[in-house]
């Protein structure tokens, strides 16, 4: 009689606790998530979590830190800085409305150490290349993040996401209003990118 093999469960890691994290909120919302129904879900006792993510907040940080990270890759080439805002702004809205509930979690999920000294600086890296000075830089990253950030919570929540559609489809509005952005800071800083 031969022995059945035995399987050896997957390490656990944060990424293997961000992704299960993410499968319980777009199951049951964010409402669903808990240490205790995480640490069900991955089948581990509540305390091998705190190994990996101190809290629940910083859990949701790194839940949008997976979500965003990716937003700023593979861009197509020979963008100009204001193309490059609306390439990130299209990216990062994509990438939240793929989860339920993401921006209720960007909305109170402070940025993580990679999210604050990796990606922003690649995002306002192109505006500080074409000569916007750092501080104008930041706020048009700031004025993105807003837009995109308010645009989702409204777009995931039913009753608001009804309003929206009574009036435009929020995938046309969201691109209005983006590109209404990056032209207001076109004009503010002077610099028309190359036709």
């Amino acid at each position: 009689m031969t022995a059945t093999p035995r399987t050896t469960p997957e390490p656990l890691d944060q990424g293997r606790i961000v992704r299960a994290a993410w499968d319980l909120v777009d199951t049951g919302g964010v409402a669903a998530l808990s240490t205790r129904t995480l640490a069900a879900a991955l089948h581990v006792k509540g305390p091998a979590l705190y190994w990996h993510v101190r809290n629940k907040q910083d859990l949701l940080s790194l839940m949008l830190e997976h979500v965003l990270v990716d937003s700023i890759a593979a861009p197509p080439p020979g963008l100009d800085w204001a193309d490059w805002l609306r390439f990130v702004g299209q990216r990062q809205r994509a990438a939240l409305l793929a989860h339920r509930d993401s921006g209720m979690i960007a909305s109170t999920a402070p940025p993580t150490l990679r999210l604050r000294t990796e990606v922003f600086p690649l995002i306002i890296a192109p505006l500080r290349a074409a000569g916007i000075s750092a501080a104008h830089a930041s706020s048009a990253a700031g004025a993105l993040t807003s837009l995109i950030l308010g645009w989702v919570i409204y777009e995931q929540r039913p009753e608001t996401r009804d309003f929206i559609m009574a009036f435009h489809d929020p995938e046309a509005g969201f691109a209005y209003a983006l590109d209404a952005l990056v032209c207001g800071i076109v004009v503010k800083e002077g610099r028309f990118p190359p036709a």
